[in-house]
């Protein structure tokens, strides 16, 4: 299925996600002490990667997310930020396998900081969407063939 094809998200997969995003809010700040430690647990190499402070590195994250999940209405218009985000993160070192690595941290995090409210139709939710930024990132880091 190409990933540009139809919505990401079903709309109530959208409330879900957008609910859960919300209360993931009032718990940011472990959010993200969670999400980076489980990262750099399973993946220490990544550590390196990872110029500027946690904190910062924290902020852009959730705005990142935030800006996500405000647009799932409208996922093909945030494509090309991402696809631009992509491409940066190629020269800070990441590579596609990161990706993995990092969708897995995040809904590891998610779920720790939510709880019971992270049952298997917000997980799944959550992962179709990480899916999809994923491949939107990797569509602008992939080189691109010259004449």
């Amino acid at each position: 299925m190409n990933p540009g094809a139809g919505p990401i998200l079903s709309p109530q997969q959208k409330r879900i996600v957008r609910e859960s995003f919300e209360s993931a809010q009032e718990y940011s700040n472990s959010l993200t002490k969670l999400f980076y430690g489980r990262l750099f647990e399973i993946a220490p190499r990544l550590r390196g990667l990872f110029k500027i402070s946690l904190e910062e590195q924290s902020l852009k994250l959730l705005n990142m997310l935030g800006t996500v999940v405000e647009a799932l209405d409208h996922f093909e218009n945030l494509r090309p930020q991402l696809a631009d985000l992509g491409r940066r993160h190629v020269a800070y070192g990441a590579q596609p396998e990161h990706y993995e690595v990092v969708r897995t941290a995040l809904l590891w995090a998610l779920a720790q900081a939510l709880e019971y409210g992270f049952d298997r139709d917000t997980k799944t939710a959550w992962d179709q969407m990480l899916r999809a930024v994923t491949a939107a990132m990797l569509e602008g880091a992939a080189p691109k063939a010259g004449p």
